[in-house]
């Protein structure tokens, strides 16, 4: 690989929305997508009123997905200003729970009413709102949410309830639910798979009371719903959403010692081979490296290993691939993440997997005027007084050194660990970025020279890609 390269500006892929959905909705753009449940159950009813709050028409697709997860109702219409839409569930997806999605030109007002069989007053509301807006692909992917349940009546009425998980998108959400009790026990974790388009149910645990939590691999509909015998039928509803998002501390997994390279997608260390003295101080550091050569990546293979290695693609992870890599993660495992310069061949296809976890290259150079190696501004020197910031992983060492490398810019979860200095260009701006995501750890690199065979003898880059490795498998 070069280590002088051409800077022109790549033009990012914009989310298809109707690839997500396979055809099955038009697309309207620009637009806001709004995913909210329903629950007909036993008679019962859900009415949506929509209304426009805006100055000028909206234009909306509305598709409601019932048996077999498919979408059994779909409708397009515009909604003039100030007015409301109700929708009855009932007649379109009886005896089930399940969800809606709607998409619109302008942001809308949806109140969700619940009723039970023959009642004629409603017996619970909720509003849908920012909560209940998701993109395709999700900015942010892990989630934790907390609700309190109860499954003791307070009087001589009967009570329970349960957890409705709706998955809008095109991938299966995977996650977890526990319990905690009165007595602060907590139930043994329930797994959470929702198919795409399906809605599952998760019952409270009888003869209790406290509160739940529910992690979640993407942005998901998830209502929480009491029952009582007098009603025969729903009592209470409550939809989860930001402001019931938890931060709960992580308890790290067991330290690892597998390193798992990725040498297919073209990746660095299969094409050009120049990583193994990076493989070669992992090995005398006391960790086992291997190679992943099967042409897809699946949750499977990586479960085997627990650190992963994507280093500079030149071709693209497909959405499932994505999705395993993601859920390797959320489980536990580590992730390497190593862009390069701007616009290089290989810059999408790894600027795709960084934007897939909510990271971004910034498509440039990195340049330091006054602490470069021989003059060359974009041999950038990083040191621990003038560019790092305090992590495990910058600890106990003192410099590295970069050949042509990109800022990087990381969103919501993400903190930078190494940055440049005040009078470089960009100055300022991310060098190394590190996250947490569900259980496990991800570390983003912009510069895959630091650890090649040419580069990783100077100053201390292999000290620094070891002491990578070792936050990645939980050691330091």
């Amino acid at each position: 690989m070069a280590t002088r390269r051409n800077t022109s500006i790549a033009t990012s892929k914009k989310a298809d929305l109707q690839r997500k959905f396979a055809g099955k909705l038009t697309v309207i753009r620009p637009f806001l997508a709004y995913a909210i449940p329903y629950y007909t159950v036993g008679g019962a009813d859900t009415e949506y009123l929509i209304s426009n709050p805006n100055n000028k028409a909206a234009k909306v697709t509305f598709a409601v997905f019932g048996k077999n997860c498919k979408i059994v109702k779909k409708q397009q219409f515009s909604l003039k200003p100030n007015c409301t839409k109700t929708i009855r569930l009932r007649a379109i997806a009886p005896d089930r729970a399940g969800h809606a999605v709607l998409v619109s030109t302008l942001s809308l007002i949806g109140h969700i009413l619940y009723l039970r069989q023959d009642d004629i007053a409603v017996v619970g509301g909720e509003l849908a709102g920012r909560d209940n807006l998701f993109t395709w692909p999700s900015r942010e992917k892990s989630r934790t949410y907390g609700f309190g349940y109860r499954a003791i009546a307070l009087g001589h009425d009967s009570l329970g309830g349960s957890v409705f998980v709706s998955n809008p998108h095109a991938m299966v959400i995977t996650g977890s639910l526990v319990f905690y009790d009165q007595m602060c026990s907590p139930t043994r974790p329930r797994r959470i798979s929702v198919k795409p388009g399906c809605t599952a149910e998760y019952k409270f645990p009888k003869g209790s009371y406290g509160y739940g939590r529910i992690q979640v691999s993407e942005q998901a509909v998830i209502n929480v719903l009491h029952f009582t015998a007098s009603s025969k039928g729903i009592a209470a509803a409550e939809l989860l959403g930001e402001s019931d998002k938890l931060t709960v501390p992580a308890t790290d997994p067991k330290p690892g010692r597998k390193i798992l390279f990725d040498d297919t997608h073209a990746c660095r260390p299969g094409v050009t081979g120049d990583w193994t003295d990076y493989e070669k101080a992992l090995i005398n550091a006391g960790y086992s490296v291997a190679h992943h050569t099967i042409s897809t990546v699946t949750l499977a293979a990586l479960k085997k290993h627990d650190v992963f290695v994507i280093a500079t693609a030149r071709s693209s992870y497909t959405n499932t691939e994505k999705k395993a890599i993601s859920d390797f993660v959320n489980q536990g495992g580590g992730l390497l993440i190593v862009q390069d310069f701007g616009n290089a061949p290989w810059s999408i296809p790894t600027r795709e997997v960084l934007n897939y976890f909510g990271a971004n290259d910034d498509n440039n150079f990195m340049h330091d005027p006054t602490n470069n190696v021989g003059g060359q501004t974009d041999d950038v020197i990083f040191d621990y007084q003038r560019n790092f910031l305090g992590h495990p992983i910058t600890n106990d060492w003192k410099s590295f050194h970069v050949d042509a490398a990109a800022s990087l810019s990381g969103g919501e979860g993400w903190n930078t660990i190494v940055e440049t200095d005040d009078d470089s260009d960009p100055a300022r701006r991310p060098a190394v970025i590190v996250r947490t995501f569900g259980e496990g750890r991800i570390v983003a690199f912009g510069d895959s020279n630091t650890w090649a065979n040419h580069l990783i003898g100077n100053l201390e880059n292999e000290r620094f890609g070891i002491r990578c490795a070792e936050w990645l498998l939980f050691r330091i």
